[in-house]
Formats: structure tokens, C-alpha cells, sequence
């Protein structure tokens, strides 16, 4: 490992190239988050939180988050603008800094979600395996089956069923 970096919400920032020294830096966080840090970052880190006592840390991926607070761009991908060519080598702080901030954009974005929209990402965060939600047209209907398949990931196998309201033409 080259490099690892970090910031934490309240302040303070991390550079070194040392995972137990990470480990610690994060000890006491409530949350852990990243941008892809469950397909990437969370495999070089797992053990090193577990060995400082972070057994069970709360995980926050932003990649999923954006899909669902940002539909209109559903791939959101953290803005590599301190990147002068794509050959630049990744600068980890700022990608860092640019995950905090994107997690504080997707909270004042659910902020101004509506609130039946809320509940029922609060069940999907509680793993809620059945409820039923009735939208108007145009009420976010199709955010019912994109959230379930982004939240199971690709071993779960789940079965969404949608009842859409439109009529069908022949």
C-alpha cells in the first residue's frame, strides 16, 4: 500500500502509508464512508479496523447513495478536477475530502426528499424484506425496484415485482 488518506467529518485528516495507523485514526468513528469503499477500500482495511477493535463498523458506500439522491445522474463519480491528465496518479486526500463532501451533498439532498420517499428508504436501510408503497405517476415509482437492486447486491438473487398503473397499450 502506497498511500492512504483520510478526513474525518468534525476535522482532522490522515496521510501515511501505515493501515494500523488508519485503524486508529478512524477508532471511535460511528461511521465509516467512502466512495466504492465496499468493492474496493474495505478488502485492504477490514482487518486492520478489526485488529484496533472496529469489529463491526457502520460502512457507508456512496456509490450507492447517489444513484438514489441524484437520479438524474445515476453513476456519480467523485470529480477528479485536481487531476490535470488521467495518467496523474490518484491524489488519495482529495478523493478523500471530495467523499466527505459528496456524502454532505447526498444528506442535504435526503433532507429534501419527500417523506414517503424517505420511509421507504429507511425500510430498505433496515432490510426490510416486504412492504407495500402507492405512488402517484411521476411519484418515484421506479426508484422502488432501482433501490432493492442496488441494496442486494449481486449474490442475493431477489425478485422485485412492480405493479405500474399505466395502462398497457396493444
Amino acid at each position: 500500500m502506497l498511500d492512504i488518506d483520510g478526513v474525518k467529518g468534525v476535522g482532522g485528516s490522515f496521510h501515511s502509508n501505515s493501515l494500523v495507523d488508519f485503524a486508529k485514526f478512524l477508532y471511535g468513528s460511528e461511521y465509516i464512508c467512502g466512495h466504492n469503499i465496499f468493492k474496493h477500500d474495505l478488502q485492504y482495511i477490514h482487518q486492520a479496523l478489526i485488529d484496533v477493535g472496529l469489529d463491526d463498523p457502520k460502512i457507508i458506500d456512496t456509490l450507492f447513495l447517489s444513484p438514489l439522491l441524484f437520479p438524474a445522474k445515476p453513476y456519480h463519480k467523485l470529480l477528479k478536477d485536481d487531476k490535470l491528465q488521467t495518467e496523474d496518479t490518484n491524489n488519495p486526500l482529495n478523493d478523500a475530502i471530495k467523499a466527505k463532501d459528496l456524502f454532505f451533498d447526498e444528506i442535504a439532498a435526503f433532507q429534501q426528499t419527500d417523506d414517503g420517499l424517505k420511509q421507504i428508504f429507511y425500510q430498505f436501510l433496515r432490510d426490510q424484506k416486504e412492504f407495500v408503497s402507492i405512488f402517484p405517476t411521476g411519484g418515484g415509482k421506479s426508484i422502488t425496484f432501482q433501490v432493492p437492486a442496488l441494496m442486494s447486491g449481486v449474490s442475493t438473487k431477489g425478485l422485485t415485482v412492480v405493479i405500474s398503473p399505466l395502462p398497457v397499450w396493444a
